[in-house]
């Protein structure tokens, strides 16, 4: 199965054990029954709340909690937790942490898929304007209000851009790319999937060479993809 076609059909879930925990949430009070109890630490921290782990079969998919951290990264929080930081700061350095490792500009750490692309679509809308940050989704007489993207990169996803209050402008062809593209665009956005890949009529390097010659940055979904360093995506 595609990733976009895993995306579009989020629902769907693998499960392990009993299904009881996903069945007694039809009933809120069997489930408040089941929940009922002091918080474990340990192995079974998720069943004393009436919460069935799942096996992952799918990857790193927010809506199964991304992914499993590495002991360094959890060492990492742990160590982080005991003190008290400006975040603006924090923002600051772990941006320019992140550029360092990943061979990026820049770097940001976001809640989750949708978090990151409403954050990447808020900035190319406003430009970092404070003053128009707090008027979104009310884009009235902002100059960026469109976002172009791809018929094969619709997916349940691209409603976290639309919540900034943008209008999608969906394309096939490379054509109707350089077509769509105007002085209203904030950005292209497209999903990392096999028709991005290289040699496809509309593969990334294709989409990038039309918006680069625009100045219209590429926002790529890459969230459920393996982190390669260097970033595939970034070289192509």
């Amino acid at each position: 199965m595609k990733r976009r076609e895993i995306v579009k059909n989020l629902t769907v879930l693998p499960f392990a054990g009993s299904i009881l925990p996903f069945a007694a949430a039809a009933n809120p009070a069997e489930f408040v029954e089941a929940a009922s109890g002091p918080l474990e630490v340990g192995p079974n921290i998720y069943q004393s709340i009436g919460v069935e782990p799942v096996i992952n079969c799918r990857g790193t998919f927010t809506i199964i909690g991304g992914s499993v951290e590495r002991p360094e990264v959890v060492a990492a929080m742990k160590a982080a937790s005991g003190f008290f930081v400006q975040y603006d700061e924090l923002a600051f350095g772990v941006g320019r942490r992140l550029a360092e490792v990943t061979g990026a500009e820049w770097g940001m750490v976001s809640s989750g898929c949708a978090a990151g692309l409403k954050h990447v679509t808020a900035a190319c809308v406003t430009g970092g304007n404070p003053e128009k940050l707090i008027r979104i989704p009310d884009l009235t007489g902002f100059e960026k209000t469109e976002v172009v993207t791809t018929g094969y990169s619709r997916n349940a996803y691209d409603h976290a851009l639309r919540n900034i209050g943008v209008e999608l402008i969906t394309v096939n062809t490379a054509e109707e790319l350089e077509h769509a593209i105007n002085t209203r665009t904030a950005l292209v956005y497209i999903m990392a999937c096999e028709e991005s890949d290289p040699g496809q009529p509309l593969s990334l390097e294709v989409i990038s060479a039309i918006a680069k010659s625009r100045n219209i940055p590429v926002l790529v979904d890459a969230a459920a993809e393996i982190l390669t360093i260097p970033n595939v995506h970034l070289q192509q």
